[in-house]
């Protein structure tokens, strides 16, 4: 199992530092000592609670928490600090927690009142740090045996983003976790020496499995940082010399972006991974012209523990999300199920060890996407090319109907997101008297960048089929998103006076 992985190697580096995040440098000894001694305490204190919540940025104690609650075979439920206060509450209660640690800080604060006025006991780390004992203690004093566990069991409860409903909590087993660590590993050939780069958060299954579990697993050196900035992503490259980054394409846009970043800011990096949303071909072409570096696109779902491919620097292609890591099957079928001939577009079905348990206390909405053969309905539109790309074309549940055409709001996004003036573009369907559905679409501008709604629609009738032009394109300040920088499509609503219903 992956904690035995994790234990075994962090006792053969002992006194090697294992992190270096905003508060300290952990060394592995630390590490697996400050784990011991949390495992304990959750035994002795938190008896009969089989999930365990963890409201704590990235860093040494998320690590220590997160291996101390599997040490006790309890579920980890790693949760969204970025939430409003009620909907915290509502995702603890869903996932059936009594117990939540935390950090005194003014970004937690709120949301730990909330948690406490509902009656769900908050610990806070600094009434527990610094754990004196750590210095003391010896590797070989750990006394603690990873438990016995089988791989079907649960191991940790993310819930997925809400992007476009209700979060739903993914059940992810032993086996999914041990499995899409093993298969990353494997597929991008990391090796212990490598240095990764944390800025995703913990709740996000990318910032879960490769800034925490894929480094542990090979004994890695991790740099956290517990929230992004330019500057001291920068900084954290040079002075570390990173060799892995992962983050999401806001935050490669805005690197891309920096007035004073050059090849240089970036010499020591080997692997630019993207992941969490579809990343633009301008700001790949941008990123590559900055900094003399391909973003390599990858393709997972929560669902998927949540790497299902992701582009090497020896194997990738524009536009694709890269080829299937090792244990994946995928399938491209057409609305009744059938397989479709290779090079064409279908619903992406993906099945393996690393395909979810299943949906918390949510059984019908497990049984709608998970066959009983372990096909899991992704809901993406996709084609794998004749070389094995993989290329996610659009959401199978946002295309849009209009006088029985289907239009991918993503061919649209895409479109727009190539005029030098966008910075993000969403499409959606909005009903329609006379076509059943028109696109609408809602896009935020580069920082004083200028174009019209008019420029922008002529734009994409320039390219594309005129009837997938957007009825109208609104302009926002700024787009809503969630934490991980996903655009909230459910939050996108055309303004009244337009017309659309």
């Amino acid at each position: 199992m992956l904690l035995e992985t994790i234990l075994e190697q962090g006792r053969k580096r002992g006194g090697q530092i294992a992190i270096i995040d905003d508060v300290r440098r952990t060394t592995f000894r630390e590490l697996l000592v400050g784990g011991q001694i949390f495992a304990d305490m959750i035994d002795r204190e938190f008896p009969g609670q089989p999930h365990i919540g963890l409201l704590v940025p990235q860093s040494a104690a998320f690590a220590m928490l997160f291996m101390a609650v599997r040490w006790t075979n309890r579920v980890a439920v790693p949760l969204n600090y970025l939430l409003r206060p009620a909907e915290l509450l509502d995702i603890c209660r869903d996932a059936e927690l009594k117990t939540v640690f935390t950090v005194r800080h003014p970004l937690f604060n709120s949301l730990a009142t909330a948690l406490e006025a509902g009656g769900i006991r908050v610990v806070y780390l600094q009434d527990l740090l610094p754990l004196p004992r750590i210095a003391k203690i010896k590797a070989a004093i750990l006394r603690r045996k990873p438990p016995k566990c089988d791989s079907a069991d649960p191991a940790v409860i993310l819930y997925t983003s809400g992007t476009s409903a209700r979060p739903k909590g993914v059940v992810l087993t032993n086996g999914n976790l041990d499995s899409n660590a093993a298969g990353s590993i494997a597929h991008a050939r990391f090796n212990g020496q490598m240095t990764f780069l944390g800025v995703l958060p913990m709740f996000h299954a990318l910032g879960l499995m490769g800034c925490c579990l894929v480094p542990l697993s090979l004994a890695c050196r991790m740099v956290y940082l517990a929230r992004f900035s330019v500057p001291a992503v920068l900084q954290a490259i040079a002075e570390h010399q990173v060799q892995v980054l992962i983050a999401v394409p806001s935050m490669y846009a805005m690197l891309a972006n920096a007035k004073n970043a050059g090849r240089d800011s970036l010499a020591s990096v080997r692997y630019v991974i993207s992941g969490g949303e579809p990343l633009s071909r301008s700001l790949m072409e941008r990123f590559e012209s900055r900094f003399g570096l391909s973003i390599l696109e990858g393709f997972g779902l929560t669902e998927t523990s949540p790497m299902v491919s992701f582009s090497t620097p020896w194997d990738h292609k524009p536009g694709s999300v890269g080829k299937p890591i090792p244990g994946q099957q995928l399938r491209i079928v057409d609305d009744l199920g059938a397989d479709v001939p290779s090079g064409m577009d279908g619903e992406l079905l993906v099945k393996g060890p690393n395909v979810m348990g299943g949906y918390f206390r949510r059984p019908a909405e497990t049984a709608a996407v998970l066959s009983a053969d372990g096909w899991l309905k992704t809901g993406d539109i996709a084609r794998i090319d004749a070389e094995g790309f993989l290329h996610i074309t659009g959401r199978k549940k946002e295309m849009i109907i209009m006088a029985g055409e289907k239009v991918a709001p993503g061919e649209i996004e895409e479109c727009l997101r190539q005029h030098p003036a966008v910075l993000l573009a969403a499409v959606i369907g909005v009903k329609d008297a006379q076509r059943g559905e028109v696109p609408v679409a809602f896009v935020q501008l580069e920082p004083d960048a200028q174009a019209t709604s008019a420029d922008l629609r002529a734009f994409v009738r320039q390219r594309l089929a005129p009837y997938k032009t957007p009825r109208d394109v609104h302009i926002l300040t700024e787009m809503p998103r969630s934490a991980t920088g996903k655009i909230l499509k459910r939050e996108l609503i055309p303004p009244a006076g337009t017309g659309l219903l």
